[in-house]
């Protein structure tokens, strides 16, 4: 039930960022809500011990619909030059939010074996000061 809300959730405000009848103050709220959620997911699969194969494709969809709304948003207030200071963020916060979804994307998601990233975390955090 968790997943199927948070699912819904997020394609609605997917839709409402990419949606051209809002301001874009509104888009702007809307993904930052987004953003919100995909920590909440995050945060959700550190809390599990062995978080279940549903769950991680979950956060991989959610977040993969986070970067590509929030790259497309950010791309479309440059090109148009929009005066986003109604929303309370700067590009510079927006692309700090689009940097955070990319970091817990690869966190969880890069493409490498589970155990090689085990043995990469082992020599990182394991290794002699």
């Amino acid at each position: 039930m968790e997943n199927r809300f948070a699912s819904r959730f997020a394609g609605r405000l997917a839709g409402r960022v990419q949606g051209t009848d809002q301001t874009s103050a509104a888009q702007i709220v809307s993904w930052m809500d987004l953003v919100d959620l995909c920590r909440e997911l995050d945060d959700s699969l550190v809390l599990k011990e062995n978080p279940s194969p549903d769950s991680l494709s979950l956060h991989e969809a959610v977040l993969s619909l986070a970067i590509g709304c929030g790259s497309w948003l950010i791309h479309q207030l440059r090109v148009n030059g929009v005066d986003i200071s109604a929303s309370g963020q700067t590009l510079e916060t927006l692309d700090a939010s689009l940097e955070l979804l990319r970091i817990l994307y690869r966190s969880r998601h890069s493409g490498l074996a589970e155990a090689e990233v085990e043995s990469v975390r082992r020599r990182i955090f394991n290794a002699a000061a």
